[in-house]
């Protein structure tokens, strides 16, 4: 079974037990307290490119997270999970995209489903860009995952 068909029951249904149930092959799940590089190591379960890796690197009181895609290397300084989130995702186009998964939205573990490209395209063209969106949130410069503030009104 290819990962569009694995895909197809969470986006009938749009239910977080759907979601839940998809395995770390096909979606990877991160705490808020996840260590970086290991961000991307779960991606990579997923991806099965052979050629990403990462490594922290540590500076003093500065950490950074090195990030090693096919022959090219991309460093940036360690500061939350999105930003680790936002930079993995930059550093994988065009040849894949990561998207939050937003029925894992208000937990303090969060899921993301990477994809190839046409993988997208043919999601898109089975289901309609309108249901993906509402779904999968495209992950861009200010996209706030964890860093989300929730307004919670107290009775």
């Amino acid at each position: 079974m290819n990962k569009i068909d694995t895909l197809q029951k969470y986006i009938e249904t749009e239910s977080f037990e759907d979601l839940s149930i998809l395995n770390n092959q096909l979606v990877f799940w991160v705490d808020w307290r996840e260590e970086d590089d290991a961000i991307v190591e779960y991606c990579e379960k997923c991806l099965h490119t052979g050629v990403l890796h990462a490594e922290l690197v540590y500076s003093g009181e500065e950490i950074f997270l090195t990030i090693k895609y096919k022959d090219q290397t991309f460093t940036e300084k360690v500061i939350d999970r999105d930003p680790t989130l936002i930079f993995l995702n930059r550093v994988l186009l065009p040849d894949y995209e990561i998207r939050f998964c937003k029925g894992s939205d208000g937990s303090d573990t969060l899921a993301f489903l990477p994809l190839s490209k046409s993988e997208w395209a043919e999601l898109e063209s089975i289901h309609g860009k309108e249901k993906l969106d509402r779904l999968f949130e495209v992950i861009h410069q200010d996209t706030q995952m964890f860093s989300k503030e929730w307004d919670f009104e107290f009775e």
